[in-house]
C-alpha cells in the first residue's frame, strides 16, 4: 500500500479514518486539535472509545479489513492528522 496522508474533522457522527485493506494497515494519529476524540469500532460514541487526548499521537496496526472510527468527546470537532502505510 501507498503512504497517504490526511487532515481529518471529527465530529458527533464517527467517521472512518482508513478503508478497509486486505493486507492490513498502519495508522499514525495525531490530535492536531485543542480538543480530544475518541477512537473505535464502527458506530464509536463520545465517552465510549479509546480517548485521544488533544496534541497527542498514537500508532494503531489493524488487521486486514479492519476499519477504525473517530468521534469528537466534547462540544467543538476534534482534527485529526492521520498517516497510512
Amino acid at each position: 500500500m501507498a503512504v497517504s496522508a490526511a487532515r481529518q474533522t471529527v465530529g458527533v457522527s464517527a467517521v472512518a479514518l482508513n478503508t478497509a485493506s486486505t493486507s492490513g494497515i498502519d495508522l499514525i494519529i495525531h490530535n492536531a486539535s485543542a480538543n480530544d476524540a475518541d477512537l473505535g469500532p464502527v458506530g464509536v460514541a463520545a465517552g465510549s472509545g479509546f480517548l485521544l487526548k488533544a496534541n497527542t499521537t498514537v500508532s494503531v496496526r489493524l488487521d486486514p479489513g479492519d476499519v477504525l472510527y473517530a468521534v469528537r468527546t466534547g462540544a467543538a470537532d476534534a482534527v485529526l492528522a492521520v498517516l497510512r502505510t
